[in-house]
């Protein structure tokens, strides 16, 4: 029975598949009304006319108006013209058979390894593609997300419970302890984030799930309502004695002589011991005196250790 409630927004791999079904429904319900098409496949007739549009800018390698699906809805009314053409059998080069074999290992990456059935067609249809192009079968693209770590986010973000995550943050260079409430996975810049409450900052922060090293369940309180005290900035002084583009762009100084001392500021002790030891000698750490303290032991310390 079609439905006529729209469907909300889609994700990308539903509106692919609903992409997909379109051109043999329509090829086999030609001159169909727009406005019932959408109908049939539960979205809103401004989606029906996007995916069309999309279908129209489809089609095989050469993407001239001869390789382009020949769509007509213009007049509320929809006909495919090419269809049958479009759909005879042809062979993949060899870069295509590499994006599609490395496609279907990130595609098996992100399946629950209870879906058997999944696995085994998606490795099987790796397997033929692999052949078909001489591929290796060792060809893989692995993803750095730990598919169990997204399980117990989504879970505990639907039951609205804790977490214990231990996390790898690069601006300390550490790896923490870390009990959370997730609220919700955000995705930025081709990294998926953990919006959470940490009970450790007390106040809200993002998390990289690819840096998320593992998670269990927690028991956690309410979120605190007091505003966090925020960290005072560390100001610090540095002298110049090599100009090089990294300092420039580490510090956002672009005027830079040897000699010059300039002052920043940061909240981090971490970063402006790691900053000046990254520039390899080209600047010199001035003040505060206990971070130039504990950069020197550092500086021992590693120096030591080519000695050794």
């Amino acid at each position: 029975m079609v439905k006529n409630i729209p469907k909300s927004a889609a994700t990308p791999l539903e509106r692919t598949s609903r992409l997909l079904d379109l051109v043999p429904y329509i090829s086999t319900h030609q001159g169909i009304s727009l406005v019932d098409l959408a109908k049939v496949f539960e979205v809103s007739t401004n989606q029906m006319i996007n995916d069309l549009t999309t279908l129209w800018m489809c089609g095989l390698p050469g993407y001239t108006p001869l390789e382009l699906m020949d769509l007509d809805f213009e007049s509320g009314f929809v006909t495919i013209r090419n269809a049958t053409t479009l759909a005879r059998p042809r062979s993949i080069t060899h870069e295509e058979g590499v994006a599609l074999v490395l496609g279907l290992d990130v595609l098996r990456s992100g399946i629950s390894a209870e879906r058997t059935d999944l696995i085994e067609a998606i490795t099987s249809l790796s397997e033929r593609i692999a052949r078909l192009v001489n591929l290796p079968l060792a060809l893989s693209a692995s993803s750095d997300i730990n598919l169990e770590v997204t399980t117990l986010v989504k879970e505990a973000i639907s039951h609205r419970s804790g977490l214990q995550i231990s996390y790898h943050s690069l601006y300390k260079d550490e790896i923490s302890e870390r009990a959370v409430l997730p609220l919700e996975m955000l995705e930025s810049q081709g990294y998926s984030y953990l919006h959470a409450y940490c009970f450790t900052a007390l106040d809200f922060r993002h998390f990289r799930i690819d840096r998320i090293k593992s998670a269990k369940s927690a028991n956690v309180e309410k979120p605190s309502t007091t505003p966090p005290i925020s960290p005072e900035k560390i100001v610090f002084a540095v002298k110049v004695v090599r100009p090089t583009r990294d300092v420039a762009e580490r510090f956002q100084e672009p005027n830079l002589e040897a000699g010059t001392v300039f002052k920043s500021s940061s909240f981090s002790q971490h970063w402006i011991s790691r900053s000046v030891l990254a520039s390899g000698g080209a600047i010199e750490l001035l003040t505060p005196a206990e971070i130039r303290s504990e950069l020197a032991k550092n500086a021992t310390m590693l120096l030591s250790r080519y000695e050794e």
